[in-house]
């Protein structure tokens, strides 16, 4: 087994931070995500200062 210690991309960046549409506030975790398939993941996010509530959907490419 051989040890790489480099990631294939430089920079990934996932975004587990979002603003409320509604009142700007950050939302720092979703609320619920749901493995959809190997390319999808849905999060449930939801404004603590104001109770709004939407869904992101994160695809990721085959390798």
């Amino acid at each position: 087994m051989e040890l790489r210690t480099e990631s294939p991309r430089k920079h990934v960046q996932t975004r587990l931070l979002n603003n409320c549409a509604q009142c700007g506030e950050t939302i720092f975790l979703p609320e619920w995500s749901e493995y959809l398939d190997r390319h999808r993941v849905r999060h449930l996010w939801e404004c603590e200062a104001c109770g709004y509530k939407f869904e992101t959907l994160v695809t990721f490419p085959d390798r």
